[in-house]
């Protein structure tokens, strides 16, 4: 639940990561820190983050609730109160589904290249067993190399491609599908 819980990892003691505060569980009282930290992500254009326009405070709100189920979660990693990252686990929502939830990661211009990535997708995996969740999924655009490389690097495995999955820039794309399998 997104009830302002303790979910924290204190990153201070990390190489390179002393100005890292910690990684924490969304609230909704962060609607207006991620409509921040959307229009910083969205303006970037980057090939992993699909086109949108920047969501209102309501927005915020639907997209912060939408993660409130036992199997979902949304968690930030902060500096200085300000929010340079962001990953969630959407659980599926039928019982035959339930132990199932899709990854997604995101992480500020400023701070990538220093672990901030594999330090929100590390909390996500130990938070999943916890909360019955043993299979993790991801799909990342094969434009985007990095985010493939860190999922294997996390453990996820290939299985399989959706051929032409999305429109970039007037040419067709395939997206990889990854999965990482845990037990509880």
């Amino acid at each position: 639940m997104l009830d302002g819980g303790s979910a924290m990892d204190s990153m201070s003691d990390q190489p390179g990561q002393d100005a890292l505060q910690l990684i924490r569980e969304v609230t909704l009282d962060d609607a207006e820190v991620l409509r921040d930290y959307a229009t910083r992500l969205f303006a970037e254009d980057l090939p992993g983050v699909w086109r949108r326009p920047v969501p209102t405070i309501a927005e915020e709100l639907e997209f912060i609730a939408g993660y409130t189920a036992s199997n979902s979660t949304l968690i930030v990693a902060e500096h200085a109160e300000a929010v340079v990252g962001l990953a969630g686990l959407l659980g599926g929502t039928l019982e035959q589904q339930s132990h199932v939830a899709s990854l997604a990661v995101s992480v500020d211009r400023e701070w990538r290249g220093r672990g901030i990535g594999t330090r929100l997708i590390e909390h996500l995996i130990a938070w999943a067993p916890k909360h019955g969740v043993t299979r993790l999924e991801v799909e990342a655009l094969e434009i985007n190399p990095r985010a493939i490389a860190l999922y294997e690097r996390l453990g996820f495995e290939h299985e399989g491609i959706r051929r032409s999955a999305a429109a970039i820039d007037g040419r067709y794309v395939d997206m990889i599908c990854l999965a990482r399998l845990s037990s509880t």
